[in-house]
Formats: C-alpha cells, structure tokens, sequence
C-alpha cells in the first residue's frame, strides 16, 4: 500500500496542468487511485455521516454546518472548504515544480489528527473534530510528496480552522460593548450630537432615538469574517512572517473599527433620517458600512506596516543644503558672467 501510494509524487512533471498530470497518474497508477480512493472515503464517511455527537443524531460536519447561520453570523463558513481547495489548487504547480520526497513523518501527524478525531468522539466534542481534519490532510500531503509540498499547503490547511463555529464566544463581550458604545458617543460629540450613554446603551437627550450596543455589535460576530479576509490578504500580499502575524493579530481591531463605523452611520441615520428605518432596515443591511471601513483600516495598517521608516525620519531629519541663487534663463553650470558687458552700434 505504502507503495503504490507514494508512487503518486512520480507523476511526470512535464505535463501542461495539474489536471492533466492527474488523469495521466491516474492512467498509469489504478491500484494506487484505488488505495488514495479509499482513504477518502474513509475521511468523507467520519467526517460527514458518522453520526456520533449530539447523541448520535449528527456528524461532525452535520454539527457544523447547522452553525452556520444567520443567528451566529458566520454563513461566511460556507465558503471555507471551497476557497481551501482552490488554495491548494492554486499553488499545485509549485509542487509540479518541485522535486517531491515523501517523508515519513507525515504519518505522525496523520496520526495526531486521527487522535484528535477520537478525543472529541469521546468528549462529544466536534470543534475537536473539526480542528483534526487539516491535520490529516497536512499528513498527507507531507507523506506522499514530503515537507516542501507541505510547506505549500500548511496555509490552505490553516485556513479550514474558520469552519469551526464560535457561537458561544459572542457571550462575554461587554469590555468590547463598552469600547465601541465610548467610541461612538466621542464621534456624536465632535459633529454636535448630543449623546447619553449608560452602559451599552446610547441615548439621544432630546428622546428621539434609544439604542442598546449588543453583543453581536461589540464586533465578535464580524470577527470570524474579518480574520477570513485578513489572512487571505496577508498570504497573497505580505512575504515576511512577522508582518503577517501582527496584520492578521490585528484583525480583532479592524472588527471593531468597521463596527465602530457602522453603529455611528445607524446613530446619524436616526438622527436625521428616522429611528425607526435605522432600527431596522438600515441595521439589518449596514454590513455595507463595516466591510469598507474595516478593510481600508486593515489597507491602511498594513501600508503604514510596509513603510521605509528609518529611511523615512533620516531623510526628514537630514540638514539640506541652503537653496543656491536663482540662475538667468540660458545660464550654464560653471559660466562666469562678464563683469562689464561690451555693446556694439551700429
């Protein structure tokens, strides 16, 4: 087995595409295609029918995908195994490229991923479940074509962990409740909005409107998605692993700067609009405000992160030499000016 299924880093790399290169492996390797065909049976069959949580009623990904509603804010799930299959298709002609060498470790960490599975079957625990499937996959790969090739995938791998749902993380958020309710009475201060806060609550003095900053508007709800962005952003637009670790680390404040945004846009909605349609319609559909506002925070920061900025404050600093004279229209570098013009009558 072991075999017939390494033999698959033998594909020739000279064909045109990864589609290509696979029904040409395919062609030359059935006994292998069957063993890799199995395995991912296996992996669909525990992961998507194996009914072991929620007293036997629903698989891992059941569970999961049942989370990702509206009520949790994070349909944005949906989109996760997709874009990750796509990551991995789209670096697959690194690995083409590259001369693979299976590695043997990669079994290890299969086998922590297989044991993951197993600890959240016995703790009825399926974000556990969830959190081992990258593992396999990263095992896998790192198996079959060695740690280079898993050097490639370990983003795409990375990036299924934002299948996991964080429902019950929205509970708990008043420090964040409060920062955003503080932020946005500063900005209705500064255009002249007279704004009462108490608590979470912001209410107009003249009575016109009454809100209350909930949990899901602290930014922890939007949190997920804006973390989602940040980490693509920052694997196709930054090489040096500091900076992607602080820029997605920040992710958490970009939440809350575009939610900042959006409850200010619902207060001045109300303000001069109608507290009611900002209450309701315009709340429901003012995730429009918090996208652009959070994603040119996340722009801004990694610009300002990627400056030159001890060359910056050296050029700033840096005497510069006093501006010489003004030079007469025709003058030549280095021309003397006679010192008693000759004219000439005729």
């Amino acid at each position: 087995m072991v075999a017939a299924t390494r033999s698959l880093s033998s594909a020739s790399p000279s064909q045109p595409g990864a589609a290509a290169c696979a029904l040409e492996w395919c062609r030359r390797r059935p006994l292998a295609v069957l063993l890799l065909a199995a395995s991912l049976g296996v992996l669909v069959y525990f992961f998507g029918f194996f009914k072991i949580f929620v007293n036997g009623t629903k698989s891992a990904a059941m569970w999961s995908s049942e989370a990702w509603n509206s009520e949790n804010n994070q349909e944005h799930s949906w989109l996760v195994l997709p874009i990750s299959l796509a990551l991995i298709w789209y670096h697959s002609a690194k690995i083409r490229a590259m001369r693979t060498q299976p590695w043997n470790a990669g079994l290890a960490i299969v086998a922590f991923g297989v044991a993951c599975f197993v600890v959240s079957a016995r703790a009825l625990q399926p974000r556990i479940a969830i959190f081992s499937l990258p593992l396999i996959v990263l095992g896998s790969v790192a198996f079959l074509w060695g740690r280079k090739a898993a050097r490639v995938v370990l983003f795409p791998c990375a990036f299924m962990l934002f299948m996991t749902p964080i429902g019950g993380f929205v509970q708990g958020t008043v420090s964040l409740q409060l920062l955003v309710s503080t932020c946005v009475q500063a900005l209705s201060s500064l255009i002249g909005l007279k704004i009462e806060m108490i608590g979470t609550t912001l209410k107009a003095t003249d009575g016109s409107f009454d809100f209350e900053i909930a949990e899901g508007c602290s930014g922890i709800r939007s949190l997920m998605a804006m973390t989602m962005l940040t980490a693509l952003f920052v694997h196709f637009t930054q090489n040096e692993w500091w900076k992607k670790g602080v820029i997605f680390v920040s992710s958490l404040v970009f939440a809350v700067i575009g939610n900042i945004g959006r409850i200010f846009s619902v207060i001045l909605v109300a303000k001069f609009i109608s507290a009611e349609f900002a209450s309701k319609i315009y709340h429901d559909y003012s995730a429009f405000i918090f996208f652009p506002i959070a994603v040119l925070a996340m722009a801004a920061f990694a610009h300002a992160l990627n400056l030159d900025w001890p060359a910056m404050l050296a050029e700033h600093l840096e005497p510069h030499p006093p501006d010489a004279p003004p030079r007469e229209p025709g003058a030549e570098a280095g021309a003397t000016k006679p010192a008693n013009p000759v004219s000439y009558d005729y």
